[in-house]
């Protein structure tokens, strides 16, 4: 029994050791420095022709009724998804964004004190439909003619042009490799001035890539002065700037 007893509290302490040393082992490398990093960022550039417009067009009917406002409504919209695809914009190009049907109200009574409640509260006397839509537009010389045959045939209401391409994902890749090459310049350029040896890349860091259009104002005025001629708005696609950058973090060492 004795021996047991010894056998057992031997391999207790055995164990206990192993718990002892397993982090202190685990820790030693903690002490450690750390390596020297270079850190760099570049961006990169390109200015690209656009090849799609999406214009953005909304029907707005009001009246007493819902019913024949809503049928007025449909009636025009109908009229504008005819003439955008008369012009060779394809049906999957169309797209509603909103829809929105509001009540209206007369201007609210001041509430005298001897009032009533039911008094103060508003009746409704007639609703306003208003249907958004986005048309895309691939062949940019028919951008023009677009925009004034729809508010001809029944869109009273023009948000605005957006400029865009329709594949951005080449553009996107050069952009980021004209970045990455930066990059990597001047870390070669500030190892070579510091004397310092770029040992490997230690991590490689991705900013995002940005695709901005010019502004483009177009307003109902210009819309309606060109609905009374007999020639298209001109319209200017102009250029996309698409900026991207990369951040290259390396290990270096004296030379």
């Amino acid at each position: 029994m004795f021996k047991t007893l010894k056998s057992k509290t031997i391999l207790s302490c055995v164990f206990v050791a192993l718990l002892v040393w397993v982090p202190a082992h685990g820790w030693a490398g903690d002490d450690e420095p750390d390596q020297p990093r270079l850190t760099v960022s570049a961006e990169g550039k390109m200015n690209v022709s656009p090849d799609k417009a999406v214009l953005s067009f909304a029907v707005e009917t009001a009246g007493g009724k819902l019913a024949k406002v809503q049928e007025e409504n449909r009636e025009r919209m109908d009229r504008v998804m005819k003439e955008c695809q008369r012009l060779n914009v394809e049906p999957k190009f169309i797209q509603t964004t909103s829809l929105n049907v509001t009540p209206e109200y007369p201007p609210r009574p001041r509430r005298s004190s001897g009032g009533s409640l039911e008094q103060t509260i508003p009746r409704i006397i007639g609703y306003r439909v208003v249907h958004q839509v986005n048309v895309e537009v691939r062949n940019l010389d028919n951008v023009g003619k677009v925009v004034d045959r729809v508010l001809k045939v029944g869109a009273n209401r023009f948000s605005g042009i957006t400029w865009g391409l329709q594949d951005q994902q080449p553009t996107k890749l050069t952009v980021l490799q004209l970045a990455a090459s930066k990059a990597q310049a001047k870390a070669d350029t500030l190892a070579q001035s510091l004397k310092l040896k770029l040992v490997k890349i230690m991590n490689v860091m991705e900013g995002g890539v940005s695709v901005v259009a010019p502004a483009v104002r177009y307003r109902m005025a210009n819309a309606a002065m060109a609905m009374s001629e007999s020639a298209d708005a001109s319209v200017s696609a102009g250029e996309l700037t698409v900026r991207g950058t990369v951040t290259l973090e390396y290990e270096i060492s004296s030379q």
